[in-house]
């Protein structure tokens, strides 16, 4: 198992880039004790939704929003509710809290050139 962040490192609704190994993820707290964790990747463009934290998130904080083409991202289950790639999503992974700390199974990280 590979730990990513401490639970208190996230804030519940916003997102957070990170890097596994080669792979750029996206980290997000949905609710007190839930965490979602995808691939910082738009399944339209092929290329990461964002580079920076700070570009992540819509205006409005709502959704992840693809800085490329503004595709947006339901950040509870990674539909794309709006763009180009409407009814897509993005890959997802499993990830355990374990003693308020975030963890996933590197082992289902998909063989993809590097820095997606």
């Amino acid at each position: 198992m590979l730990k990513l962040c401490q639970l208190s490192d996230l804030t519940i609704g916003k997102g957070r880039l990170l890097k596994a190994g080669d792979h750029h993820l996206i980290l997000v707290r949905t609710n007190n004790d839930s965490v979602r964790l995808y691939l910082n990747r738009c399944p339209h463009l092929g290329i990461p939704l964002a580079w920076q934290d700070s570009q992540l998130m819509s205006p409005d904080g709502s959704a992840f929003q693809c800085s490329s083409h503004g595709a947006l991202f339901a950040p509870e289950n990674g539909f794309c509710t709006s763009g180009p790639c409407a009814g897509d999503q993005l890959w997802s992974f499993m990830c355990q809290i374990k003693e308020a700390s975030v963890f996933m199974d590197e082992t289902e990280l998909p063989d993809l050139p590097a820095g997606y």
